[in-house]
């Protein structure tokens, strides 16, 4: 669209920038923006479109999740924002994609997952030091469901892969952002205890010890 045109209908500011939206519009704009996002947007990139900070950006997603009333929640992950179906909605969205039953994960699966989520990023080396299992097969499996992902190397020897949760996993468990996940106290059982010891070990990871994309993960 020519700029005359744009400054006509109020679509530019005359420098090639949008003009800030009105605070009151910016919510709804915001959603508009993120329901046709084909992967999860950039909170810099709203901000940008919305001619706003990502602060108010920020501030703008935060008000939209304490709305109770509405049926979708902004869920927000290293400075990206996707909208998912409200939690309390659950059964209701499987009913309707003819889901029959939530897959669910293993015993050994969880326990790698609480793991990952709570110390993040994490080698495969650190997993196994405190599961004190072989936990390869469980990565690939919390790989493959999009849980997890490499977040990216240690820089010490052999430079093993670290990984982080995603934001489906997120998503999954109906979590608008990893501040809240439970406090660690909420977990019962030994088991569970013993995963978040300290464990010297845990931050040597020997040479070739870790899973490669090429393994499987």
């Amino acid at each position: 669209m020519p700029r005359l045109a744009q400054r006509a209908l109020g679509l530019d500011t005359g420098d090639g920038q949008p003009p800030a939206v009105d605070p009151e519009e910016l919510p709804p704009l915001l959603e508009a923006l993120l329901l046709v996002a084909p992967e999860p947007a950039r909170l810099a990139d709203l901000a940008a479109v919305a001619g706003v900070s990502v602060a108010e950006v920020t501030a703008a997603l935060e008000a939209m999740n304490r709305d109770e009333r509405r049926g979708l929640v902004v869920v927000q992950h290293h400075g990206t924002a996707h909208l998912s179906s409200a939690p309390r909605f659950a059964a209701q969205v499987r009913r309707f994609l003819r889901i029959e039953r939530e897959v669910r994960l293993s015993g050994a699966a969880l326990e790698t997952l609480a793991l990952i989520a709570y110390r993040q990023p994490v080698t495969r080396a650190e997993i196994e030091a405190l599961r004190g299992v072989d936990s390869s097969g469980v990565l690939a499996t919390l790989h493959s469901r999009g849980l997890i992902e490499i977040a990216g190397r240690l820089p010490t020897v052999g430079n093993p892969i670290q990984y982080a949760t995603t934001i489906e996993f997120l998503r999954q468990f109906g979590l608008r952002s990893l501040d809240e996940l439970p406090p660690l106290d909420q977990f019962a059982g030994q088991v569970v205890e013993r995963l978040f010891e300290a464990t010297p070990e845990s931050n040597s990871a020997p040479i070739g010890d870790e899973a490669t994309p090429d393994e499987g993960v």
